[in-house]
Parts: structure tokens; sequence; C-alpha cells
């Protein structure tokens, strides 16, 4: 005999709402190719007037290889138990900037001095909801 469980179903989300679950999250992880292939870092974000804002250290390897590049940003929440949950990607360019932080920029976990901001314009945003049938 077959299992009897009901099995969750893989939705796609409109962009208005991959932004609405996007400004729900501080933590995300920013995609970049280097030099030796895929790059993918855990970052503290925020979402201002249509784009994503992280800080980080003007210094940092984020600082130094991400500006003018094409880079991906990936956000999710995920329920082991439920077997549910979303993702959203956002794909774009991202421009480096070493300004104090401005009033949208997110407040990183990490101690230091966080100089540059990364401003991600996206070119795609797109996402999946992973949720039980109705």
């Amino acid at each position: 005999m077959g299992s009897t469980e009901v099995k969750p179903v893989l939705i796609d989300l409109d962009e208005d709402t991959c932004w609405q679950l996007l400004e729900t999250v501080s933590v995300g992880r920013l995609a970049w190719v280097d030099a030796h292939g895929p790059v993918v870092v855990p970052v503290n974000l925020a979402v201002s007037a249509g784009s994503v804002v992280v800080r980080t250290a003007a210094y940092s390897t984020i600082a130094r290889e991400v500006d003018d590049s094409r880079v991906a940003v990936e956000v999710d929440l995920v329920d082991d138990q439920a077997r549910t949950g979303w993702s959203v990607l956002v794909r774009g360019v991202a421009r480096v900037l070493l300004e104090p932080a401005p009033a949208d920029a997110p407040t990183a976990w990490p101690t230091g001095t966080k100089s540059a901001t990364v401003r991600i314009r996206p070119t795609t945003v797109t996402g999946r909801r992973l949720a039980r049938p109705v």
C-alpha cells in the first residue's frame, strides 16, 4: 500500500509577494563569481527603494569584488517540521559606495567598522513557496 501523506506543493511567487517576504528578513546570502568560482556569504540586509542594501567593511572581500558586478541575493524561511517554506532570489548589479551609513542601511551583526554600502539594483526578482495543498 502507498503512503497517504499529503506532500507540499511548489508555488511560484509574484514579484510583489517576493518584495513583501524580503522585507521580513534581516539575513540572506550574497553570491558572486570571483577568479576561483562562485562565492556565497551570509550578510545582514535591508530592502529600500526597490533595492537590497548591505553594509560591509571598506576593506572586505565583498567591497573589493562586487562593485559594478552581477550578483545574487537569496533569502528564505524553512519549517523543517512542516516541510514548508519559501525562498526569494534577487539578481542584479551591485554598487559599492564608501559613505556614512544611510538611513536605510541594515545593522550588521559582526563587530567592526562598516563604512561601505553595497546597493543591489535588481534585474529580476523571483520566488517560490513550498506549501501544504489547500
